[in-house]
């Protein structure tokens, strides 16, 4: 097992150690716990003690003792050190990469400055107070998310109580209609009767003053039975208007909270879609979009191209003048770059200071053109806030989707080393990478 699975592990049964005794969870108390595990000693400590006179003692543990001074100036105490550094740098930058698309927010701007910290880290105990910064963030963004969920489930109990509702009111309508049409049955039976049992008694009398009589007395009955169901009929007229109008106040209730429901959505999408600073898309919507442009490409074969920028010396311009004067450079930087591609492109900040583009129906050739064009554009730009007017590049990075794109990390490896390779060759340029063997430049 390498250092970097040994140190894994061990960071993920501390916190579930953590997790399982309720303990509170502190940068010191997880770098003691780290330092309390056995088997992490060779990675916390430069050398491992012995006993005194030089010998084991077989009932005694073994204990960590500084390095003499000469020793840890060798270049074996020396990779000793940087090994477990190492190792735990790339697992926390891998946590945070995992943690990229659940950020959003009021998190943005400190997930970013953690990666930054964590990038430019030397030390190893800074870097495990660092962890704990970041396990706060976790648990922080957790809580929150747990209070989303909480929220969304309560607003489905209680429309799925108010659904019942209405359907047990249709239910109710259905059956009101139901017993309507039976008593109109049963009334017209009664009176299919009655006119019966006159043409019966017609026919049996032969005195036409019997006959008055009897036909006089069935239409008494049957002007009776008729102002009856009149009665009735009005009553059950009212009832069923009454129950209308209840069904349809409640139908106007659910159409306004379903309203409601639709413009919250909207906006918790829009929230969780947008960058905060820049105010176009995040991570999250680039990572959705581009499983959606791959899915469309092996289906319809509609094809795509990346461009990934990144803005060169950015650490400088918020060194020099401060992160307010290098955000506003990142805000315009990302309006430049809008305003130079077509609407119906799509734009997201991937992260930090690096953005990237999905060229619909454009292939590597038409991307590093317009590559090229955002390149100049923001080359000739000057960024001026308040007395402070500063200049800036950037290095971008150009390739289009193959066959052999099964999944969207794949293309992204590409672009990614297309820009990496404009930053190793002097920056502010475009570099194309169609695969990883080959790369054109343009200035």
């Amino acid at each position: 097992m390498g250092p970097l699975d040994l140190l894994s592990e061990a960071l993920i049964d501390i916190l579930k150690e953590f997790s399982a005794t309720k303990r509170f969870l502190s940068p010191a108390a997880l770098k003691e716990a780290l330092v309390a595990r056995q088997e992490l000693f060779s990675l916390l400590s430069p050398t491992l003690g012995s006993s005194t006179n030089g010998e084991s003692d077989g009932a005694s543990v073994p204990v960590a003792r500084p390095a003499p001074l000469s020793q840890a100036k060798s270049e074996n105490s020396k990779q000793s050190y940087l090994e477990p550094l190492h190792d735990l740098k790339t697992l926390l930058l891998r946590i945070l990469d995992s943690l990229g698309p659940l950020v959003m927010g009021n998190y943005e701007k400190r997930f970013s400055e953690l990666h930054q910290k964590t990038n430019e880290c030397e030390s190893l105990p800074s870097l495990i107070l660092i962890g704990g910064q970041i396990t706060r963030m976790l648990r922080e963004l957790m809580y929150e998310s747990t209070e989303r969920i909480n929220i969304s489930n309560n607003f489905l109990i209680e429309l799925s109580r108010d659904l019942h509702k209405m359907e047990e009111q249709l239910f109710s309508y259905q059956n009101y209609s139901e017993e309507s049409h039976q008593i109109s049955i049963k009334f017209n039976d009664s009176l299919l009767e009655h006119t019966n049992d006159v043409n019966i008694t017609v026919d049996a009398l032969i005195s036409v003053q019997d006959i008055h009589t009897i036909i006089t007395s069935m239409l008494n009955v049957i002007s009776t039975a008729i102002k009856d169901k009149n009665n009735t009929d009005e009553v059950r007229h009212r009832e069923a208007n009454l129950k209308i109008s209840e069904l349809q106040d409640n139908l106007r209730t659910y159409k306004e909270e379903i309203l409601q429901v639709k413009e919250r959505t909207e906006s918790l999408e829009k929230e969780i879609m947008l960058d905060d600073l820049t105010q176009i898309n995040n991570r999250r919507a680039y990572d959705l979009h581009i499983h959606e442009y791959l899915r469309r490409y092996h289906r319809d074969g509609k094809h795509f191209s990346l461009i990934l920028i990144d803005i060169d010396h950015f650490k400088r311009i918020n060194d020099n003048y401060g992160h307010k004067i290098g955000d506003s450079c990142l805000k315009e930087i990302a309006q430049l770059i809008k305003s130079s591609i077509r609407q119906s492109d799509f734009l997201a900040r991937y992260g930090g200071e690096e953005l990237v583009v999905i060229l619909e129906g454009s292939n590597a050739s038409n991307a590093e053109n317009v590559a090229e064009k955002i390149r100049k554009c923001i080359e000739k730009t000057r960024f001026h806030f308040q007395d402070v007017s500063v200049s800036l590049t950037v290095s971008l990075g150009v390739t289009e989707v193959t066959h052999s794109d099964t999944e969207p990390d794949i293309p992204f490896i590409r672009v990614d080393e297309a820009m990496y390779r404009a930053k190793r060759d002097g920056r502010n340029k475009v570099c194309v990478v169609t695969d990883l063997s080959f790369c054109k430049q343009r200035r």
